[in-house]
């Protein structure tokens, strides 16, 4: 099992990006059916958030566009909707507690707590995600 970072979805969505090629080969095992992955309403909504975002990107991807990439990974009959549980939710308060987490590292111990809550690797480009001993990780 697998959870891509947002950082992942980004880059393998935008041609722009200089990840772009790396990212979508990480993306083609889950895209080509060849591995489980988690499919997350809290990344799908930071996904929008940035690539629609004009403050981040000069020509912003279309909603549409970017909501067709979310249906197409959405729809993958190899994808596990995950949805923060009691269990997710535990974790993430241990984590926040023990890191003493503040601002923009709460996203990030939430995917991590959803990465440890389902035993799966966490596949991303954040090397800050390292600090995280009890994490699987797979650095672009």
């Amino acid at each position: 099992m697998i959870l891509w970072d947002v950082n992942l979805w980004v880059y393998s969505f935008r041609q722009d990006s200089p990840y772009h090629e790396d990212s979508r080969k990480i993306l083609q095992e889950g895209l080509l059916g060849r591995i489980q992955f988690l499919f997350s309403p809290q990344i799908a909504a930071s996904f929008l958030r940035l690539v629609t975002n004009p403050k981040i990107f000069r020509e912003p991807s279309p909603p549409d566009e970017a909501w067709a990439f979310i249906e197409a990974l959405e729809n993958l009959p190899n994808a596990s909707f995950t949805e923060i549980d009691e269990m997710t939710f535990g974790i993430f308060k241990h984590l926040s507690l023990i890191h003493s987490a503040k601002g923009n590292e709460v996203p990030d111990i939430l995917l991590a707590a959803m990465s440890i809550r389902h035993d799966a690797v966490l596949a991303t480009a954040d090397r800050g995600f390292s600090r995280f001993k009890e994490l699987k990780l797979q650095f672009l």
